[in-house]
């Protein structure tokens, strides 16, 4: 078959919000050729359809939030059959499902419609996953740890879908995060120059240990009282609302009501990451945790979970320091001890910075998940393609 000068891609993103999935996405869209015609498809109204339909891109809503144990069979028809129809009057020719959850769903719209589709895989996989994975004609994984757990948990055979999978870790546009205005944010949050800020950004879930980092909060109060600690971030759908409810409560048991600032979401990062003195994220599991890479261009030093994909972000050469993540003493001692030695905070937050503008600017992973969605496009419609691996070099 003869391709089409003009490609049609549909980008299926989960959420209103504009999290690290999403400011992993935004970039290679911007980096589509001009042949290249995106659109797409959100959840609902929020901060993320009004930055792209800022930025000119056709937006359709529709819900995929699609719970086996909640959702009627006829409710998951109706969405099947207005997916096809979106496809249908939008002329879609690819499909890129930036979270693997909708994918099962997206992937029957796309077989019925006779579209390709590409798949990336940003969390860890838990459990078995649909024998449809095995047919996608194109996987990203984000890291080697999120590649192997869709192989061992999610039971997909690596022999099966090698040829179609590649591994391309998120990226960022680093250069706004070496210039991030520490004063302005420090003097909304009401800091004095001698208070130290302690920091976590991350959607509020259990899974991303914000209870944890309370905890240590409270431990390292007892050892230094000039600090404060702030959370960034909101909850990414309504089954997070308990937990928050909870880390509210959690703030007044621990007596840490002066202390403890919710931010909630921010879009100006560099700007809060500068007001930092240390950044903590103890992320009960991490698919690679893109926030990290952000820290680390800001030169702030980290202290981190040992799990997962998340020594694949930060290394292993002294930018972090990596600990389990359910002992919140342990990890009160490394930020009293990152707060207590500047010399040993500036040397972390400088091999951060190296490694984060070595590895993770947003340029050429962009390209080379552009040249991802060109070469399902190309086999799927001419059968000729090829691609590049990025590699890791530390």
């Amino acid at each position: 078959m003869r391709i089409r000068a003009e490609k049609r891609v549909l980008f299926v993103t989960g959420g209103s919000e504009v999290y690290g999935a999403e400011l992993s996405l935004l970039p290679v869209v911007r980096r589509l050729g001009p042949l290249w015609k995106p659109h797409f498809l959100v959840e609902r109204a929020g901060p993320l359809d009004t930055l792209l339909r800022k930025e000119g891109f056709p937006v359709d809503r529709l819900s995929l939030d699609l719970n086996a144990s909640r959702v009627p069979r006829v409710w998951k028809v109706l969405r099947l059959v207005q997916l096809i129809y979106l496809l249908y009057i939008r002329r879609i020719q690819l499909v890129h499902v930036n979270l693997h959850f909708p994918a099962g769903l997206v992937s029957r719209a796309c077989s019925f419609a006779g579209i390709p589709i590409v798949v990336h895989v940003r969390n860890m996989i838990d459990e078995p996953v649909s024998k449809r994975f095995r047919k996608y004609q194109g996987i990203i994984c984000i890291s080697q740890a999120v590649q192997s757990s869709l192989v061992t948990k999610g039971k997909v055979p690596l022999c099966e879908i090698a040829e179609r999978l590649r591994i391309i870790p998120d990226g960022r546009d680093l250069a706004p995060f070496y210039a991030g205005n520490r004063e302005r944010v420090r003097k909304e949050f009401g800091l004095d120059p001698a208070t130290q800020l302690v920091g976590m950004a991350a959607r509020l879930t259990s899974m991303k240990g914000q209870d944890i980092f309370l905890q240590m909060a409270a431990r390292i109060k007892k050892r230094m009282a000039d600090v404060r600690y702030v959370l960034v971030g909101t909850t990414f759908s309504k089954y997070d609302e308990s937990y928050t409810r909870d880390l509210k409560k959690l703030v007044v048991d621990l007596g840490l009501q002066e202390d403890v600032i919710f931010a909630g979401y921010r879009d100006d990062m560099p700007d809060v990451l500068a007001a930092m003195d240390c950044f903590a994220h103890p992320s009960r599991h991490g698919a690679f945790v893109s926030v990290l890479i952000e820290a680390m261009a800001s030169g702030l030093p980290i202290v981190t979970s040992d799990v997962d994909g998340i020594p694949e972000c930060v290394g292993r050469e002294g930018s972090a320091i990596l600990l389990p993540p359910e002992d919140p003493a342990e990890w009160a001692d490394a930020v009293v001890r990152v707060l207590g030695d500047k010399g040993f905070a500036s040397r972390m937050g400088e091999k951060g910075r190296e490694r984060a503008a070595r590895l993770f600017e947003i340029g050429t992973l962009a390209d080379l998940t552009v040249e991802a969605l060109e070469a399902v496009y190309g086999n799927f419609y001419s059968g000729a393609s090829s691609l590049r691996t990025w590699t890791a070099k530390g």
